[in-house]
């Protein structure tokens, strides 16, 4: 008996026909779920109000939420992941307004310029700014032109497809007639109540001149609770940091502005090579991991510091900074750095080996930032 291909005798079924079928809603199913996937991988854009910002740029990915605001800036006052808290630390008085004379702290990210002077560095950024979405998604923000710095502020921002990941880059234009020396600086002012992780570096033991720095500030003693100085991690804790008595000095900084340092404050530095840092938050149980590139035989501001950890009553920071570089007029030097926001993550142990260990396989998860 001849047999027809895909055709068993007898029974008066097509095989051929069946698989066929199958096979496309097989790859009709792959096809859809793929595009679900892809959909909700995608990144969003739209403005909002935010808290009286009504100008705010909200990005989002479906894993993580960044908000830019546009009133003042260039800012970046709020990343969480989604359905989560903002990492992130507000005052609450100062946020949604604008127009200020005096330069306020406002809490968020701001890129801010070293060495620390308080006529270049205190500049008040306090009015609307614009920006533009460039063709491979990303945003950039443009803050105003300084008049004493001599420098421009642009901040490109792109939230990653598929990541709890943001790319924030740093551009340091000069606008004036003159070439100008400067190091960005990244400051994210983040919640309180949670603890800063720094690493040390640990070099060839047995050789002569090998050292690592950690820098210390005037106003910080080193037999405060809040650090833990582990071979190869600080730690800050913030829940350690003592409540605000008293101003413990006062110096005057430019014409007529005098600043003060209280009992609660205190501030340091490392010379890492890594190129990360990073903020553990357990009621919120998020890890914040900055990642940024390092110059090994740069010149860094305060002593060679390219991470600098500041804290008080009110909040903390974990700031890294870049080489000094002469920028030429009309010249930009670029920093670029990913944040990373990892949600649910138990906490991370006591011990210098619980804690590297814990850290360690979300470190995994980021790349290293270069030039």
């Amino acid at each position: 008996m001849r047999k027809r291909r895909g055709k068993i005798d007898g029974d008066g079924s097509n095989l051929g026909t069946e698989v066929v079928a199958m096979r496309r809603l097989v790859t009709a199913v792959m096809a859809l779920a793929a595009w679900v996937s892809w959909s909700a991988a995608q990144v969003r854009v739209e403005k909002v109000n935010y808290r009286g910002w009504r100008n705010t740029i909200k990005i989002s990915n479906g894993l993580i939420e960044v908000y830019v605001t546009t009133d003042v800036g260039p800012r970046i006052v709020d990343i969480r992941p989604v359905g989560g808290n903002n990492i992130f630390y507000l005052r609450p008085d100062e946020v949604g307004k604008s127009g200020e004379k005096e330069f306020k702290l406002r809490g968020g990210w701001r890129p801010w310029i070293a060495p620390e002077r308080y006529d270049t560095t205190w500049f008040p950024d306090n009015h609307p700014i614009t920006y533009q979405r460039l063709k491979d998604g990303t945003l950039r923000f443009f803050g105003p032109k300084e008049p004493t710095s001599g420098i421009q502020k642009i901040v490109d921002v792109k939230v990653m497809p598929n990541e709890p990941c943001v790319w924030v880059t740093m551009r340091l234009r000069n606008v004036s007639k003159k070439p100008v020396t400067y190091a960005a600086w990244s400051l994210p002012v983040m919640k309180p109540h949670g603890k800063a992780i720094a690493p040390l570096d640990v070099g060839n033991v047995a050789a002569f001149a090998e050292v690592r720095l950690l820098t210390l500030w005037s106003y910080t003693n080193p037999t405060d609770p809040r650090f833990t100085f582990f071979n190869k991690l600080i730690i800050v804790d913030h829940a350690k940091v003592p409540p605000r008595e008293k101003v413990i000095g006062e110096a005057r900084v430019a014409q007529g502005i005098v600043n003060r340092r209280h009992n609660d404050e205190a501030k340091i530095g490392v010379d890492s090579k890594q190129g990360w840092v990073a903020y553990y938050h357990p009621i919120d149980r998020t890890l914040f991991v900055k990642r940024f590139p390092v110059e090994p035989r740069g010149n860094y501001p305060d002593g060679g510091c390219t991470i600098e950890i500041y804290s008080c009553q009110e909040f903390i920071e974990v700031e890294c900074l870049s080489p000094l570089a002469s920028i030429r007029p009309g010249g930009e030097y670029v920093f670029p750095m990913a944040f990373w926001v990892f949600s649910n993550v138990p906490d991370l142990g006591a011990t210098e080996h619980e804690i590297a260990t814990a850290l360690r396989q979300y470190l995994n998860k980021t790349q290293a930032v270069k030039w």
